[in-house]
């Protein structure tokens, strides 16, 4: 009974599952194709970065077997907690000896050596679940600025000005992003949310500026084929873009793309839905995007039947999170959106950013096993409530009939 149970909480939404689970086999595939040449290349292996990819998995399964069977009062209890200890992740991984420099940026954390994970993709379902959290608690107030806006602007912002340390700018707006959402539809006044996101216009505009690199990719972005442009800042888009438009409408084939052996950078992480492009053509494209999207209906769906608030703010963050991820990725890799590291999820070579996805959809399917456990309780309850009134409706027929057969034969002897 207990592992029946166990099985069906995990499972409380099929079509969640199945549209994870082929995503992750898509994903599984596209790793292999897109690095077994360039491995072997390197590392005489053609199976490295599929089998990291494959333990990253497998800890992401674990991850989501493990919330799964975690009740939300016990995450709910523990929301403030997760955010503090991400804190201190965020922190030390800027510390020098634990932090390791990869493009550019600090942004994996190193322990002994070995570099064990991003705290930014921690961040993203830490935050997601102390807002929730502070909503649920405050939700008859939160339309006051100084209790419902401002406590949560104020956790965000000392989480995006660490992230931007690393520096981090695509997770930080990310993040922005979805609290915005998510205050929105906690009851947030709108227009507290527009007055503040038109005060941190300015304040964008500067990030943007202040770094040169950034402000290049924005100008190769506006104009990516100018010749000053393609072999600098736009170089990558413009390789992402011939990409895409070589697969056609059906693509080259799985492990056939040309554009992997050297010409697309970061071909296995950010860019590899220009690959999905090029070895399944449009159809893939459409198909890939249609599952994501069915994705995020689906916790959707789970937010709007869950029976508590913080169940449902925590469902809509997640379903933001891993939309808007996909979102800003294929934005990047189409030219809609200027470049930034953004991993597509359960796509591309990011261990610790399939781990959280994984975990994310752990949550959605435990919220709604909640869900389903309350409504069978309902159910058995009108029933129960059901057969007590055909009950005493059967008793009462019967005490009348009884009554009726012993007053007839009073009536008769008088």
């Amino acid at each position: 009974m207990q592992k029946k149970r166990w099985f069906g909480t995990l499972w409380s939404d099929p079509w969640l599952m199945l549209v994870s689970i082929v995503l992750a086999m898509v994903g599984v595939s596209m790793i292999y194709s897109t690095t077994h040449v360039g491995a072997m290349e390197k590392f005489n292996s053609p199976y490295l970065y599929l089998r990291q990819h494959l333990v990253s998995l497998a800890l992401g399964l674990v991850g989501l077997m493990f919330f799964s069977q975690l009740p939300m009062k016990t995450l709910r209890r523990f929301a403030p907690w997760m955010l503090l200890a991400v804190f201190g992740l965020l922190v030390l991984v800027l510390v020098p000896g634990f932090g390791a420099r990869v493009g550019g940026a600090i942004r994996w954390l190193k322990i002994a050596g070995i570099r064990v994970g991003q705290p930014a993709e921690l961040a993203k379902l830490a935050l997601v679940i102390f807002v929730a959290y502070s909503l649920e608690r405050k939700h008859d107030r939160v339309d006051q600025l100084f209790v419902g806006f401002l406590p949560n602007v104020v956790v965000a912002g000392l989480m995006v000005g660490l992230l931007m340390v690393q520096p981090d700018f695509g997770t930080s707006m990310l993040l922005l992003t979805v609290l915005m959402i998510m205050m929105f539809v906690g009851g947030v006044p709108k227009r507290i949310l527009v007055g503040s996101a038109l005060m941190a216009l300015p304040m964008i505009y500067l990030m943007l500026t202040r770094k040169a690199y950034r402000w290049k990719r924005i100008t190769s972005f506006l104009d990516p084929f100018a010749p000053e442009n393609i072999q600098a800042g736009a170089y990558q888009l413009v390789q992402s873009l011939k990409t895409i438009a070589m697969g056609g409408l059906w693509g080259m084939g799985i492990g056939q793309s040309r554009q992997k052996l050297g010409h697309l950078p970061e071909a296995h992480t950010d860019f590899i839905f220009a690959i999905v492009g090029e070895e399944l053509g449009l159809i893939g494209v459409f198909l890939v995007m249609l599952a994501f999207l069915f994705f995020v209906y689906r916790g959707f769906r789970i937010a709007m039947r869950a029976r508590d608030l913080f169940s449902q703010y925590v469902a809509l963050g997640l379903a933001c999170t891993v939309g808007l991820q996909c979102l800003l990725n294929v934005g990047v890799v189409m030219g809609s959106l200027p470049t930034k590291g953004m991993p597509l999820p359960f796509l591309s070579f990011a261990r610790s950013s399939l781990i959280v996805v994984l975990c994310c959809v752990g949550i959605l399917q435990r919220i709604e096993a909640d869900t389903l456990a309350s409504e069978y309780r309902a159910k058995r309850k009108r029933e129960e409530n059901t057969a007590d009134r055909e009950s005493a409706a059967r008793q009462s027929t019967g005490e009348h009939r009884n009554i009726s057969a012993g007053a007839r034969p009073v009536q008769s002897a008088s």
